[in-house]
């Protein structure tokens, strides 16, 4: 955070209790710029930070979170309005995220829909959060223990050392170091290996399947699939804007256009047509819309101002 959106020294001692509420009022513009924050830094004052965290190394690793934040968009806002979302994100995160790590040693990272983040885990692994996605880890004891629980999907660059382990509601990936992508939706997990050794396992470690660079598999009601081949660069081209969803229930496919896009979806599919699969490739939502409706026989309409895609016969 650089120029005229960078705070003052004495909003930031303010924040972290350093200044008195008198010593703020004095060095602030206007009284409206001190009342603006007063309330947030009174209720930042009953925070408590854990022990061996100081209050500027909690605020340098919120800056350092929200730096790492990726936003497909940038939109200007004034300044009161950015203090002011800082003093809350900065209680919040006090709140939330050290208070939290004191209890239960986790921390949680979430993306929403349309959105897509980078995070880097404890021993300089990094994840890849698709659109309405989370993933959980701990922080202490790290080293020993590289274990995170994923919803939704992400793509994996794993640092080489102990066991990485990737736990999701349909199954377990573990890893030593290698790059991979998990996709955990409703009842369906597939995993796709770009480079190392991937093993890919039920909840319960009852099927398994090894994989290598270019192979994937399905975990699906318990059971795992026979190893399928994989193109290695379209393995995580999510990332880049290009979405491949192979043999997939067009339900899901659709679910994945509304996450990606941020969208409604109007449509007459049959039960049985929703539960088939297919296969499409796609880079925006018309393009998205036009290859469905082509394999289903549809008409379509997508109107970008009203974030809606309708299919319908033609």
């Amino acid at each position: 955070m650089t120029g005229k959106e960078h705070l003052t020294d004495w909003e930031q001692d303010w924040l972290e209790g350093k200044i008195s509420s008198q010593e703020a009022k004095e060095k602030a513009k206007n009284d409206l710029q001190f009342e603006s924050l007063d309330k947030f830094v009174s209720k930042a004052k009953q925070l408590n930070i854990p022990d061996g965290i100081s209050k500027a190394e909690a605020w340098s690793k919120l800056e350092s979170r929200i730096s790492k934040t990726y936003s497909p968009k940038v939109i200007s806002i004034s300044r009161r309005n950015w203090v002011i979302g800082i003093a809350a994100s900065f209680i919040l995160a006090i709140g939330a995220f050290f208070i939290l790590k004191q209890n239960t040693n986790q921390i949680t990272i979430e993306t929403s829909l349309a959105e897509v983040r980078t995070v880097e885990l404890p021993d300089g692994s990094a994840v890849y959060l698709n659109a309405e996605s989370s993933v959980s880890f701990p922080e202490k004891g790290w080293a020993t223990a590289r274990k995170v629980i994923l919803t939704g999907e992400a793509f994996f660059e794993v640092k080489r050392g102990s066991s990485f382990t990737v736990e999701t509601t349909n199954g377990l990936v573990q890893v030593l170091g290698t790059s991979f992508n998990v996709r955990s939706r409703a009842n369906l997990l597939q995993v796709a290996c770009k480079t190392g050794k991937v093993r890919v396992a039920t909840q319960d470690e009852s099927n398994e399947q090894y994989l290598t660079a270019g192979m994937a598999v399905n975990v699906e009601n318990g059971l795992v699939s026979e190893i399928l081949e994989t193109r290695v660069d379209r393995i995580d081209s999510w990332r880049n804007g290009q979405y491949d969803y192979e043999s997939i229930p067009l339900e899901q496919v659709l679910n994945e256009i509304k996450r990606l896009y941020k969208v409604e979806i109007e449509h007459d599919f049959s039960s049985s047509e929703l539960t088939s699969p297919i296969t499409t490739t796609f880079s925006s939502l018309k393009d998205a819309a036009q290859t469905i409706a082509v394999q289903k026989g549809r008409g379509f309409e997508v109107n970008e101002e009203e974030n809606t895609a309708v299919f319908k016969v033609k």
